[in-house]
C-alpha cells in the first residue's frame, strides 16, 4: 500500500467516525421533571424541545409559578443534553486520534 492508499484509507475511516457522531447526536434524547413531576421535558441532541408534558396540577397554581417550572425544567433537560453531546464529541476526538 503506497502512501497515498493510506491518505485515502485514514480519511475514510475519519469520514465514518465523524457519520456515526453525527448519528449518535441525532439519536440523543433528554429528560427531565421537575421535583414535583409536574412539568416533563424531553429534548434532543441539539437542544431543541421535542417533548412537553404539563400534568393538570397547574390549573391550581399561579401562571408565572408554571413558566418558571417550565421554563427551568426544560433547560434543565437542555443542560443534560449538553453533557451528553459533549461526551460523545470528546470520544470523537479521541477516536480522531488514533485512526
Amino acid at each position: 500500500m503506497n502512501e497515498m492508499d493510506r491518505i485515502m484509507e485514514r480519511a475514510k475511516s475519519q469520514c465514518g467516525l465523524m457519520q456515526d457522531a453525527v448519528g449518535d447526536v441525532d439519536a440523543i434524547r433528554t429528560t427531565a421533571s421537575s421535583a414535583d413531576g409536574t412539568v416533563v421535558a424531553c429534548v434532543n441532541g441539539t437542544g431543541t424541545l421535542v417533548g412537553l408534558t404539563i400534568t393538570d396540577a397547574v390549573t391550581a397554581m399561579d401562571s408565572r409559578a408554571v413558566a418558571a417550572l417550565t421554563i427551568a425544567t426544560i433547560h434543565q433537560a437542555v443542560h443534560r443534553s449538553g453533557i451528553e453531546r459533549e461526551r460523545l464529541l470528546n470520544r470523537l476526538h479521541s477516536s480522531l486520534g488514533e485512526v
